[in-house]
């Protein structure tokens, strides 16, 4: 968003927005065929049933919600800040009590050296989604040694899943009835005390060619509902000292007209549980790979970008234990439409969010290993916006052996895909005003019995 400054001196900004929305869901219980049942997977379809009949009016439920924030970004002595944060009308319109955005820090600089505290964004992170994102909580230092050339250093980072509000505003309106005294007390304004950091590194180096890397180590410490699989470290460490070493590697190449990312993601690490479903007693081992792949065109009036990921997934035997596990992600949801990405909010891979280490095969909630595409088309006359998103996914088969690998083939993957079409109409002057008005359909297999469209408004305004 655009920061327009009060005067030059405190370049203050001060924000306001609103939203509105109205989600509606209907199941056709009255079907001559049975609803879709995939073994090892949980459609929530008697759960959803109930919300639907004994809450919403005539299976449509709507609010919303508010938001005032403060942005400000200068510096003074070699003393540089960036600030963005939104206080919101809170857990009783389905918010958190406040955002940071993706910068919110201040700290000392030089030429050449910044060591700052607070939220900072990785510049090395994966670029092949525009909306992806992941950013450090705490230490960080940069340097720069030439023009080109970035490098970061995160010392200590209190992981919290790097949540924006663009990527949480409609996250609870479809929650289940078990699951919502869990949002409560996993959400950032119930205090709880986990034991658990990250550390990352990494460089970025060019221009128009880009050529970036990335490495992250976190201990779990106490975070997630799989930190006490192991009885015996359970109850020396208060933990099973469980731990991920992950990274990526990519580069892109950016021109006025067109842009191209491609990016290789990996992940090791050591899941330590006495469960019958680890092939080998006292631990899984946890080695995942990932590929994201992006290009975007820009021609005249339009913009048309399309994103794909492909994550591996678990390796099992024939007893159907885990040999070792597949790729886990960090960050935010790479997509952007709300079902998939927030009302759903499902992951195309297992992943590290505010609630710890998670891998659930469900539609609601969902971590599971998969393909994910994005197609994004944006068309732009003067201040007036219309943007076009798809997104579909589809996961890897659950049930069966599998040799873990990145998998091409149709065989591997489910029978069922869940795809979701947007559209977005806004104006935007470019100097901290936007209104616009959104409409989004989901698309599942008709023995899914399920139809649903969402529709949401909004505005903003930075003075």
């Amino acid at each position: 968003m655009f920061f327009y400054p009060l005067n030059s001196l405190l370049a203050i900004g001060w924000e306001v927005g609103i939203y509105g929305y109205e989600l509606f869901l209907k199941e056709n219980l009255n079907q001559k065929y049975k609803q879709s049942e995939v073994p090892g997977w949980d459609f929530h379809f008697q759960k959803l049933g109930k919300v639907f009949t004994s809450e919403p009016y005539l299976n449509r439920i709507s609010g919303e919600s508010m938001f005032v924030g403060l942005k400000d970004k200068n510096n003074k002595n070699q003393i540089l800040w960036d600030l963005d944060i939104k206080l919101t009308t809170g857990p009783d319109t389905g918010l958190r009590n406040y955002y940071l955005g993706k910068n919110h820090y201040f700290g000392y600089i030089t030429n050449q050296f910044f060591l700052g505290v607070g939220r900072r964004e990785h510049l090395f992170s994966p670029k092949s989604f525009s909306t992806h994102y992941d950013g450090g909580d705490g230490l960080f230092l940069e340097l720069k040694p030439l023009e080109l050339l970035t490098f970061q250093f995160f010392l200590w980072d209190f992981y919290s899943g790097s949540i924006l509000l663009s990527k949480d505003q409609f996250r609870s309106l479809l929650q289940l009835p078990n699951e919502k005294d869990q949002y409560q007390t996993n959400n950032v304004t119930s205090f709880r005390r986990n034991h658990h950091r990250r550390q990352s590194f990494g460089f970025v180096y060019g221009k128009s060619l880009v050529l970036r890397s990335g490495f992250h180590y976190l201990e779990f410490g106490s975070l997630g509902p799989y930190n006490k699989d192991h009885p015996h470290e359970t109850k020396i460490n208060e933990a099973d000292g469980d731990s991920l070493f992950s990274g990526n590697f990519g580069f892109g190449f950016h021109t006025e007209q067109f842009s191209f990312d491609i990016d290789f993601l990996w992940c090791k690490g050591n899941d330590r549980t006495r469960s019958q479903i680890a092939s080998q007693p006292g631990s899984i081992p946890i080695a995942g790979e990932a590929i994201q792949v992006g290009g975007e065109f820009r021609f005249g009036r339009f913009k048309f970008r399309n994103s794909h990921m492909l994550s591996d997934r678990a390796e099992k035997n024939e007893k159907q234990q885990i040999v070792k596990e597949g790729f886990i992600s960090l960050g935010s949801h790479p997509s952007q439409t709300p079902y998939i990405s927030q009302i759903f909010r499902l992951f195309p891979s297992a992943a590290v969010t505010e609630n710890g280490y998670e891998k659930n095969f469900a539609i609601i909630e969902g971590r599971s290993f998969g393909y994910l595409s994005e197609l994004v088309l944006v068309f732009q006359y003067e201040q007036f916006f219309i943007k076009w998103i798809g997104n579909y996914f589809v996961p890897y088969k659950q049930i069966g052996p599998s040799d873990g690998r990145i998998s091409f083939q149709n065989r591997e993957f489910e029978r069922f895909f869940i795809g979701e079409g947007m559209v977005e109409i806004s104006v935007n002057d470019g100097f901290g005003f936007e209104l616009g008005v959104g409409m989004s359909k989901l698309f599942l297999p008709e023995s899914f019995g399920i139809h649903s469209n969402f529709g949401y408004v909004y505005g903003r305004l930075q003075i």
